[in-house]
C-alpha cells in the first residue's frame, strides 16, 4: 500500500510538470497532434517493455482496456485544447477536483453514502472552481470550462482502472490502454487538425518527454498502483498534482498568480484537504 501510494504521489508530480511543458510547447505544434504523436512514443514504449504480456491478458481486458485508454485519451485531448485558453495552474487544479467527484460517482453506483466531509469537500471544490472558471466580467473562460469536461475524463478514467484492473496484468492492460488512446487521438488529429510541416528540436523533444515519463511511466504506476489501493484514495493523490503544476507554471513559464486565481487555488485545496483529513481525524476521536 505504501508502495502504490508513494507511485501515484510521483504520478501527480510529474501530471503537474508534463502540464507545464504542454503549456510551452503548444506554440509550436497544434494540441491534437501533440497528442497523437505523443501518445504514438508512449505505445512504442510500453510495446518495447511489455508487449509479450499484453498478448497473454484475455479479450475481454484487451478490449476493456482499449475502452479505458479512449477515455483517457478524451481526458487528454480536451485538456491539451483547453492549454490554448487557460494556464497550466488553472487547468491543474480544476482536474483536481476529480478527487470529489470519484466518490460521488461511487455512491452513484453503489448507493453508499460517501459521508458529510466528502459533501463538505465538494462545496470547497466547486466554489474553488467557480472562481477560476469566471473572470471579473462574471464569464467562464473557454479553456477552464474544457478543463471541466477534461476533469470528468479523468474521473471516469480512475474508475474504469478500478474496476478492471483488479483481476488481471496491470502492465498488460496497460498497453491496450495506449493503443485505445492513440486510436482517438489519431482519429481527433486527421479529422480537425493538418498534419505538421514542420517541428522544431524542443517541439520533438516535449514529445519524447510527454510520451515516455508524462505517459507511458505514469499509465503504467497509476495502473499498477490502483491494483493494491481504492479509486478514491487514487484521486485523493493524485489531486496534489495541482499544487505541483500551479507552481512549476508560476516559477518556470511565468503564469499569473492573482489573488482571484490564489484564493479560488485555496479553496480546492481545502476541498481535497477535507477528504484526505477528516477520515483520520475521526479515526483518531473513535481510538480516543
Amino acid at each position: 500500500m505504501l508502495l502504490g501510494d508513494l507511485a501515484i504521489l510521483l504520478v501527480a508530480f510529474i501530471w503537474g510538470a508534463t502540464n507545464v511543458v504542454i503549456r510551452d510547447t503548444l506554440k509550436g505544434i497544434t494540441p491534437y497532434w501533440f497528442c497523437a504523436l505523443r501518445f504514438t512514443v508512449a505505445l512504442l514504449t510500453i510495446s518495447f517493455c511489455f508487449g509479450r504480456r499484453s498478448l497473454a491478458v484475455p479479450r475481454r481486458i484487451k478490449t476493456a482496456g482499449i475502452f479505458t485508454g479512449a477515455v483517457f485519451s478524451a481526458a487528454y485531448l480536451v485538456g491539451a485544447a483547453a492549454l490554448l485558453y487557460t494556464t497550466a495552474g488553472n487547468q491543474s487544479f480544476i482536474i483536481s477536483t476529480s478527487v470529489v467527484f470519484v466518490p460521488l460517482c461511487v455512491w452513484l453506483f453503489t448507493r453508499k453514502f460517501p459521508s458529510w466531509h466528502v459533501m463538505a469537500a465538494v462545496a470547497f471544490c466547486v466554489a474553488g472552481m467557480v472562481g477560476l472558471m469566471v473572470d471579473g466580467s462574471f464569464r467562464i473562460n473557454v479553456g477552464d470550462a474544457l478543463c471541466f469536461v477534461s476533469m470528468m475524463c479523468v474521473t471516469a478514467y480512475v474508475l474504469l482502472v478500478g474496476k478492471f484492473v483488479g483481476d488481471t496484468d496491470p502492465y498488460g492492460f496497460s498497453l491496450w490502454q495506449v493503443a485505445g488512446s492513440l486510436a482517438a487521438a489519431l482519429v481527433t488529429a486527421l479529422a480537425f487538425e493538418p498534419f505538421p510541416a514542420h517541428l522544431s528540436k524542443s517541439v520533438w523533444l516535449a514529445i519524447v518527454y510527454a510520451g515516455t515519463i508524462g505517459f507511458a511511466l505514469t499509465l503504467v504506476l497509476q495502473t499498477v498502483a490502483q491494483k493494491y489501493t481504492t479509486a478514491t484514495h487514487t484521486a485523493i493523490l493524485l489531486s496534489t498534482s495541482s499544487i505541483f503544476g500551479s507552481l512549476l507554471g508560476v516559477i518556470f513559464i511565468g503564469e499569473p498568480m492573482t489573488w482571484r486565481i490564489f484564493t479560488a487555488s485555496a479553496l480546492i485545496l481545502a476541498g481535497v484537504l477535507t477528504v484526505e483529513a477528516a477520515p483520520v481525524l475521526m479515526k483518531k476521536r473513535q481510538r480516543q
